[in-house]
């Protein structure tokens, strides 16, 4: 039932609406390979200096956020936040491991405020402020006195506000327990000025974790947001009533005049529905000025180890020419393949990705390298 309100709501908001709707994985202009060549301008990389502080995990899920800021690169990891310069040399750490005032349990992503030069650290339930050199400044929690647990999934610093999507489980009214997604805008102070409920779904209460954690971004004075709805997935069985969700699982919206409004939606063959019934699942969906991207995993194809399979989507506004590539695009200049790429999230027009070279005489793991692309216009 759920799977046919949401297919005759998708339809319909495709009839009615003026957004852009984009083929994925049908039609004579997509195609099943990606060099990063033909969207790429230019590919950087940069060696991270291994050392006992700066070791890093290159898992995915565990790399929670890049950013470049002037010529540092900040990284966010569950456990630490570590600085290295252009070059790749280790600078420090930001933070430690605890549950006192600046320090965090486990963080989820940061964001920087480049004119007051801030860091914003989203450390699940409570959001912490430090300086560039580490120093603390402030924190606040999310969880106020009765309220529902909550994690911060996002956290970016936009139009001089902290923007934070966050979940929230163990809610419950009259329809029973659901969890809830929501947006918050808060001040410098940290202070709530808006939240916007994006989804509410009815369901046991759990967190739903993605290894990609790109909900939020900020292009040419646009905030850009897409949530995942996992309740479309064949690990929520257990839904017992309709959700009441603002978003759609295949629609990118943007933020005008403090609404959601549809971007664009991403059309699959098949109505999207997969062998099980269930439908596909984009784990993202972003856009630059020229290309939009998505992550996505294909109920209806198995690989030879039982697991569905996990496709990289780029749409080409420009040509009109979409590429639908299993298990990630190639770097066919540093000879790299299965590649995910991640955006910048104050400047799409911007990737990156990470990967370890070994060496036949290497005798442990080295830091992995990270790749900084610039999209072609």
């Amino acid at each position: 039932m759920i799977i046919i309100v949401f297919l005759l709501v998708s339809c319909n908001g495709t009839k009615n609406g003026d957004f852009l709707e984009i083929p994925v994985n049908f039609g004579k202009n997509i195609s099943s390979q990606l060099p990063l060549s033909e969207i790429a301008e230019t590919i950087t990389a940069i060696e991270l200096e291994l050392s006992d502080e700066s070791l890093l995990n290159p898992k995915r899920g565990v790399m929670k956020r890049i950013i470049l800021f002037e010529d540092y690169v900040f990284i966010a990891q569950p456990d630490k936040i570590f600085v290295f310069d252009i070059n790749g040399q280790f600078v420090r750490s930001i933070g430690s491991k605890g549950q006192g005032p600046g320090e965090y349990f486990g963080i989820m992503s940061m964001a920087i405020d480049e004119i007051n030069r801030r860091l914003y650290v989203s450390a699940y339930h409570k959001i912490i402020c430090y300086d560039l050199d580490g120093n603390f400044l402030k924190e606040t929690s999310m969880i106020k006195k009765g309220e529902s647990e909550i994690a911060i999934k996002d956290i970016n610093y936009i139009n001089n506000e902290v923007w934070i999507l966050a979940q929230s489980m163990k809610n419950e009214d009259e329809n029973g327990l659901y969890n809830q997604v929501e947006i918050f805008r808060l001040n410098d102070d940290l202070h709530i000025i808006d939240r916007y409920t994006t989804q509410k779904i009815y369901e046991r209460p759990r967190f739903f974790v993605s290894p990609v954690e790109d909900y939020i971004l900020y292009l040419d004075s646009t905030v850009y947001y897409y949530y995942p709805n996992k309740a479309l997935s064949p690990g929520f069985r257990n839904i017992r009533r309709p959700s009441v969700n603002q978003v759609l699982q295949d629609t990118l919206y943007r933020f005008k005049n403090n609404q959601l409004v549809p971007e664009l939606k991403l059309k699959f063959k098949n109505n999207g529905i997969g062998g099980d019934g269930y439908l596909n699942i984009d784990l993202n969906i972003f856009r630059s000025s020229r290309y939009v991207f998505s992550e996505y995993i294909d109920y209806s194809s198995i690989d030879s180890n039982g697991f569905y399979a996990s496709f990289c989507f780029c749409h080409d506004t420009k040509t009109g020419k979409g590429y639908n590539v299993r298990d990630g695009f190639t770097d066919d200049i540093q000879h790299i393949e299965k590649i995910a790429i991640r955006p910048f999230h104050t400047n799409p027009e911007m990737f990156y990705y990470w990967y370890t070279h070994m060496n036949p005489d290497d005798l442990e793991e080295p830091n992995p390298t990270l790749y900084i692309g610039k999209l072609k216009k």
